[in-house]
């Protein structure tokens, strides 16, 4: 994935430090966040990101994490982006995962996904934009962290 052309922040990872991948996603510059696919249960079990480039073609990032859980999908208007995002950490089996998220908008509240409880993490932009996510993953997502546009 090409790396967006104006300055990124990487910020503070929430979760576990377990997961055998590394993952990241960048929406490139001129390009609009225009679904999340997930899939949650007792945990964020997976998440998927589609963006609309500026020519209008649509790209989706690979899947991060595993099978299980109940999909649910997330559909972005024209003129709807990300503002916020929160969910919490806890365990699973015998591992520190993302057991819920929720995505807040400029329209709209999507979420809560997932279900066990843990720990409550939250983060707003307040300057900037979201221009992508990071963490690590397994068969679960164990780590979720923003990337932001300066």
């Amino acid at each position: 994935m090409q790396a967006a052309n104006a300055e990124c922040v990487w910020g503070t990872t929430w979760g576990g430090k377990g997961g055998s991948r590394t993952w990241e996603f960048i929406i490139p510059d001129g390009s609009t966040l225009t679904k999340i696919a997930l899939s949650s249960g007792d945990a964020l079990d997976f998440i998927r990101f589609t963006y609309k480039d500026g020519y209008g073609h649509t790209h989706s990032s690979e899947k991060f994490g595993g099978d299980g859980g109940s999909p649910h999908m997330i559909i972005f208007d024209d003129n709807e982006y990300l503002i916020g995002i929160s969910g919490r950490v806890g365990s699973f089996g015998d591992h520190t995962v993302i057991t819920s998220v929720t995505f807040q908008t400029n329209i709209r509240t999507y979420g809560e996904y997932g279900t066990n409880p843990g720990t409550d993490f939250s983060f707003g932009v307040t300057r900037g934009k979201f221009s992508g996510f990071y963490g690590k993953c397994g068969s679960s997502v164990d780590s979720l962290g923003v990337i932001l546009q300066a």
